[in-house]
Order: structure tokens, then C-alpha cells, then sequence
């Protein structure tokens, strides 16, 4: 064998290939090869090389909001107000690099039309902004919707004079009398170039929930037990405590549960206690569909703001005319303004006479008939505003 044009060579022989690994002279391209009188060219292996990847990703900066202003008793406010009326800064607790925004509602901006407008609260220069401005009445339908593309020095309000008639907004807002304004809005702020790095490890997801809800189902450990009804719950002390002041105070004085370390509960069913300590553990329900009011007690009983404050949003969320008494004397049993307010905002609006046909209001007429005349009065007062 004959190798030319190379330092080194090496020779595979089989049954009917003939392989050679070697490097070239400078200069050569490729190998001359004699072997058993025959000459043949052979090219130089390719050696492995490993890639170096980059991406390059352009996109335009962009913001978007989407606010909505609420007025209520409208036809009042109406008749009160004067000149242009501005809404809350948005958005809250950012920087004050961040630009901030105002919606102008400007009422009566014309003895025939009312103006609406948006504007930032600080100097923006020349800004692009898509924006959209809409009122609607109390079930969410549009009365009026409008909407631009504007570039400009956005620290002057932009917007429409003749936004809607005095007439027809008036008439719209009948007969819950309540109007929302809603502003959704994207801000064009440049052109971004990054690198991005591919393939990097990412961090598992947080299982703290996950982990912590085996403690509502397991039978084993826990320093506390507690009796509903015939059924034991393991519970832990520090974590209610934790949670629950009302809890901490029990665990904290010498009383009998304390002590024994037995704690026994006769005013709460074991679902619905099951489920309080799922929240207690992890922040997280999966019955409040069902649970919603049986669960808010038990979170005032025990002071647990969060909960109750999220059972609040969903009962009144939910409520119609077959609920809104039993939520009502709900709230005015708990001492909870928020929720007697929207009860009796909703029993004195369009559905009052579907509501007084509902079980819950005929078992109000009779267990709390002072609500029954808090409700009346709440009607007869709107009726008079309208």
C-alpha cells in the first residue's frame, strides 16, 4: 500500500471496503492511494464542530390597559357635577417613569352632547396610541363605542366633543341608572432588538400547594385533633394559628383544647370544615361553587379575612333574584356593609319583582321583616332619584 500526499494513514480491511483515516500535506485536497495495483482517491474525514447558536428577536414595545369607571346613581351625579370629571390615575402602584392616564368625562360638554376623552397624566412626547372609549348600561350592553389611532403629545387630552347625546345617555342608563365607562388602550413605545439564549435549564414549578394540600387528606401526624360530627381531622397548631387569630387565641390561653389537645366543633359541617382547612394549608378552594355562603361563615367565626372577602365576591358575583334575600340577611347577620349594600342594590333594582316571589324573600318577610322595609326604603329612594 501506497499513501501519497499524507503524514499517516490507517487501513480497515473487510470482505469488500478498504476505509483510510489520515491527514493531507499542505496543500493537498486529497490522498492518493495504491493498494493491490489499483489507485483510487481518497477524500479527508469531515472532524465534528459544534455549532454556536444565537436568535435575534425584534418586537415593538407596547403596553395595553383596560380600565373601567363605574358610576352609579348616575341621574344624580348628573345633575350635580359641572365641567369635565376625572377618573382615578391608571395604572396604580407603578414608577413614576411609567406614563400614567386619565379618562375626561366631560357631561353636558354641549346643550346637546356630552364629551369623553382620554389623557396622560405626564409629558409624554410624541406617543402612538390605539384607544378605545365605550359606555354602557348596567347589564354591560354598548350604548356608544369609539376608537382611534393617534401619534401626538399625549399630555393634552384626545378624544370626541360630541361623544354621545345628552338624550340618549340619559335615556340608556335607565332604569338601574348606573353607567360604565370603559378605556382599553395599547402605547406603541419602540422598537426592541434582543438576544436570546436557547436551551436553557428552566426551574421546576413551586409545588408548596400541591404538597401542602396532602396534609388536608392524610391520616397520619398533626399535633391537634378535631371533632366534627364523629369525624377526627389531624390538624397543626402553628398553621392555624398562623392563619387564624381566633385560632391562635384557643391554642394560646390554658383552656381545655389547649391542654388536651382535642378540639371539638359542633356548629360547622365536616365538609365544609374540610375545606376551610384546605384553605388554611394552601390559599386554594375547590368547592366554592357549592360551599360559598357555609364557607364565608365559618371565615368570619374563625377571622379569616381573605376567605371571606373571596366568598363575598363570589356570593354577590352570583347573586339573582332566587339569592339576593338569603344574601342580604347573610350580610346583615355578619355585620357586612359591603355585601347589604349590593343585596339591597339588587333587590331595589329591575329584578325586585322576581325576588319578592323567591323562597328566601317569603322566609325574610318572616324571620327579619325590618329588612323587608330597609329594601322598600332602598326602592323608593331610587325611584325618586330616577
Amino acid at each position: 500500500m501506497q499513501i501519497f500526499g499524507a503524514k499517516f494513514g490507517a487501513l480497515f480491511l473487510s470482505d469488500s471496503s478498504c476505509f483510510f483515516s489520515c491527514l493531507p500535506e499542505s496543500g493537498a485536497d486529497y490522498f492518493d492511494v495504491s493498494f493491490l495495483s489499483r489507485k483510487v482517491k481518497v477524500l479527508p474525514l469531515t472532524m465534528s464542530v459544534e455549532v454556536h447558536k444565537e436568535k435575534f428577536v425584534t418586537s415593538v414595545k407596547s403596553n395595553k390597559y383596560e380600565i373601567t369607571w363605574v358610576l352609579n346613581d348616575f341621574s344624580a351625579w348628573w345633575d350635580k357635577v359641572k365641567g369635565g370629571q376625572e377618573s382615578l390615575r391608571f395604572p396604580s402602584g407603578v414608577d413614576d417613569h411609567v406614563v400614567k392616564w386619565f379618562i375626561i368625562f366631560h357631561p353636558k360638554k354641549s346643550e346637546t352632547h356630552s364629551g369623553l376623552y382620554l389623557q396622560a397624566a405626564n409629558q409624554t412626547g410624541n406617543l402612538e396610541v390605539y384607544y378605545e372609549l365605550a359606555m354602557e348600561d348596567s347589564k354591560r350592553n354598548t350604548i356608544v363605542k369609539k376608537s382611534d389611532l393617534t401619534t401626538d403629545d399625549w399630555s393634552t387630552g384626545w378624544g370626541w366633543d360630541k361623544f354621545i347625546g345628552n338624550g340618549e345617555l340619559l335615556e340608556a342608563v335607565k332604569p338601574e341608572d348606573q353607567l360604565y365607562i370603559v378605556c382599553k388602550m395599547t402605547t406603541y413605545e419602540g422598537i426592541i432588538n434582543e438576544s436570546l439564549r436557547e436551551n436553557l435549564p428552566e426551574p421546576m414549578p413551586g409545588s408548596l400547594s400541591k404538597d401542602m394540600d396532602t396534609l388536608v387528606e392524610g391520616p397520619k401526624f398533626g399535633d391537634v385533633t378535631i371533632l366534627i360530627d364523629g369525624q377526627r381531622f389531624l390538624a397543626y397548631k402553628g398553621i392555624l394559628s398562623a392563619r387564624s387569630a381566633v385560632f391562635a387565641a384557643m391554642f394560646e390561653h390554658p383552656m381545655q383544647e389547649s391542654t388536651e389537645n382535642c378540639i371539638a366543633i359542633s356548629d360547622v359541617e365536616p365538609g365544609v370544615f374540610k375545606e376551610l382547612l384546605r384553605y388554611i394549608y394552601t390559599d386554594q378552594l375547590t368547592c366554592l361553587e357549592t360551599m360559598a355562603q357555609k364557607l364565608y361563615q365559618v371565615a368570619d367565626k374563625y377571622d379569616i379575612q381573605t376567605l371571606k372577602s373571596l366568598c363575598r365576591c363570589h356570593i354577590v358575583k352570583k347573586m339573582n333574584s332566587e339569592t339576593a334575600a338569603d344574601t342580604l340577611v347573610l350580610a346583615d347577620m355578619h355585620g357586612d356593609k359591603e355585601m347589604k349594600s349590593h343585596a339591597l342594590r339588587f333587590l331595589s333594582g329591575s329584578e325586585a319583582g322576581k325576588s319578592t316571589k323567591s323562597a328566601g324573600w317569603k322566609k325574610m318577610f318572616r324571620t327579619h321583616p325590618y329588612l323587608v322595609d330597609e329594601t322598600i326604603g332602598a326602592l323608593t329612594a331610587r325611584k325618586n332619584v330616577s
